[in-house]
């Protein structure tokens, strides 16, 4: 029961689906709610190192959400609680465990990522719900769901600019200096932890906190330049992949690499991504036009799990449930495929020529594009000096363009990111590298003058962006190996 006070805060806090209660207190002052549940946090996680009797806690527990529910009403999705404490413990276990419940039996990937994931519903539908609520609102109006007015009561209601002002730079790491570093990421809901891969053929895992900040270690192994890495979703394993035609295991904890895995056809691992439900699929995308999902704990492509893409296969993303795979070429192209659940099982769904010729070199993907109402994005870099957002319209993942940004890409494989607390502001905003050396920030909403924020350091073509969990540190990695993390200002 050590998740306990997790589960305490989730229903106070409105962690869980429909984020109803915490909206309701001080309607006028998000603020104090905000400041409310840090202290509530505090304080559960106090309490738990008491190490008090797990049926009590688990009476409190429910006795909790008795009382929140006659004060505010009972919560919109029965059962929706319960999904969440189950989530809770099984996200307390680590990646390696689940590798090694799935080398007993495989049939549980179905059963378990059944468990975790969110209703899938309808892109198409809750795409024409959007229109009629946005057609609706009195302008500079917010939808008054509980989610907008918690994600506020969270953020509070500072201004998009404000909330991405720098300070200035927090550290520079250089030591894969004259070798690209093609991807740096924080881990998962941690806001310390850092990695990032270089065409030297290393890894380096950081650490930011305490001062001054440190490498922790240097993961060697690949012969040849690693292209993309992942962090599993308890961050106790990464998975990366190389220019030598392999994938490879780490343990982030002391660096070992747990399993090399030979790409199916020999040929260069060019992207790589997690199954976002169950960490023991990994997707990856090569250089002979094949994506592949392969089970990193038998180190063998699931049956069914490959198919063809018209060129080199550079970006990978899912959505945030699992059930759908877009993946990008060097030919212009972005695939869409359904994922099956239970057997991993990849079925071709749509195409869209983004521009023929032009490498597609990043993908994201987002449920929520802004706070006011559920939009499913997917933020593409081609390189035609445009940053594209696309709209999901239906469940098979068909892409609609909503507006595009100016930078410089026509030849960098550069990445870009929705930023975390996205749906916690007022307004949307996107972070991407460019070729002019610089790091940009634009705010999806605006109609024109959409730069937020504009960083400059950099001595080299910027390649890849990435925020922790809380957004008070951005980092940014360039062409000639350094990694700049950027300090974001105080109020």
């Amino acid at each position: 029961m050590a998740a306990v006070w997790q589960q305490v805060l989730a229903v106070d806090a409105s962690i869980i689906t429909p984020l109803r209660y915490n909206a309701y207190r001080t309607p006028t002052f998000p603020q104090f709610r905000t400041q409310y549940i840090r202290r509530r946090s505090q304080l559960l996680r106090e309490n738990a190192k008491a190490g008090h009797e797990p049926a009590v806690r688990r009476q409190y527990l429910k006795l909790r959400a008795q009382l929140l529910g006659q004060r505010y009403g009972p919560l919109s999705e029965p059962g929706s609680f319960r999904a969440y404490s189950n989530s809770v413990v099984r996200s307390s276990r680590t990646t390696l465990d689940r590798m090694e419940d799935f080398d007993e039996d495989p049939r549980s990937l179905g059963a378990r990522g059944h468990r975790r994931s969110i209703s899938r519903g309808s892109y198409q539908l809750q795409a024409q719900m959007n229109r009629v609520i946005y057609d609706e609102r009195t302008p500079g109006s917010v939808v008054p769901t509980s989610v907008a007015e918690a994600s506020r009561a969270m953020a509070g209601d500072t201004s998009l600019s404000e909330n991405y002002a720098f300070a200035g730079m927090y550290h520079v790491f250089d030591q894969h200096v004259d070798e690209a570093v093609p991807k740096v990421q924080f881990a998962n809901d941690d806001r310390h932890l850092l990695a990032c891969c270089s065409l030297d053929g290393s890894i380096s895992v950081c650490q930011l906190v305490p001062a001054p900040p440190v490498v922790l270690r240097v993961l060697r192994g690949h012969s040849r330049g690693v292209s993309d890495f992942a962090w599993s979703l308890s961050n106790d394993v990464l998975v990366s992949t190389s220019l030598d035609a392999t994938m490879r295991i780490w343990a982030t904890e002391d660096g070992r690499c747990i399993r090399e895995i030979p790409d199916p056809d020999g040929a260069e691992l060019l992207c790589c991504t997690f199954q976002p439900v169950n960490n023991n699929l990994t997707v990856v995308g090569n250089g002979k036009h094949n994506v592949h999902v392969m089970n990193i704990s038998t180190g063998k492509k699931v049956k069914g799990g490959s198919s063809k893409l018209t060129g080199r296969v550079l970006a990978l993303s899912f959505d945030s449930p699992g059930h759908i795979l877009w993946a990008g070429d060097d030919r212009g192209s972005v695939f869409s495929f359904l994922f099956d659940m239970a057997t991993g099982k990849l079925t071709k769904a749509k195409r869209l020529v983004v521009h023929e010729g032009s490498s597609i070199t990043s993908i994201s993907a987002r449920s929520w594009i802004s706070r006011e109402a559920r939009d499913p994005s997917l933020l593409i870099n081609a390189c035609i000096n445009k940053l594209l957002l696309y709209r999901v319209v239906d469940n098979e993942g068909t892409l609609q363009l909503k507006r595009s940004f100016p930078i410089e890409q026509s030849l960098h494989p550069i990445r870009s990111i929705f930023c975390p607390l996205m749906s916690f502001r007022q307004g949307a905003c996107v972070v991407t590298g460019s070729e002019d050396m610089c790091v940009y920030f634009f705010d999806v909403e605006r109609a024109t003058r959409a730069i937020v924020n504009k960083l400059q350091g950099h001595s080299a073509a910027v390649l890849d962006v990435s925020f922790n969990c809380d957004e008070s540190l951005l980092a940014s990695s360039d062409a000639g190996g350094m990694v700049i993390v950027w300090r974001r200002e105080q109020k």
